[in-house]
């Protein structure tokens, strides 16, 4: 099985509701979340209240199967704002005025599969 960080930068795709005020978020949960060097990365408005983000997910080529990595693990808290596991991801709040980048970093697992996906993702304020 070839595990790789996988990350839906659609929200339909991911399953997340999305509200208006979230629409605005945009980005990637990158590459290299198996290796242990996934690297999202996400843009948001000043405006928008918050950022849906998919779990990466383990890729199983033989059998075609995503399984979400959604045994979530902080390894490194955002500075600039918070970050909560919801059903189908996490949901990242900038600060009230902040402007900038922010990062967080995770280890993520999955009752379903062995391994662990381990990355970073920041996210630009804008």
């Amino acid at each position: 099985m070839r595990l790789l960080g996988m990350f839906a930068t659609a929200f339909a795709v991911s399953g997340l509701a999305v509200s208006v005020a979230n629409a605005a978020c945009e980005g990637t949960n990158g590459r290299g979340w198996g290796k242990g060097g996934g690297n999202g990365k996400f843009v948001m408005g000043a405006t928008d209240k918050s950022c849906n983000i998919s779990f990466p997910h383990f890729i199983n080529d033989a059998k075609k199967t995503r399984t979400p990595a959604n045994q979530v693990k902080f390894t490194t808290e955002p500075k600039n704002g918070k970050v909560n596991v919801v059903g189908k991801g996490l949901v990242y709040t900038p600060n009230p005025g902040f402007k900038g980048k922010d990062k967080f970093c995770t280890t993520n697992k999955s009752a379903k599969e062995k391994g662990t996906l381990r990355g970073c993702i920041t996210i630009r304020v804008k």
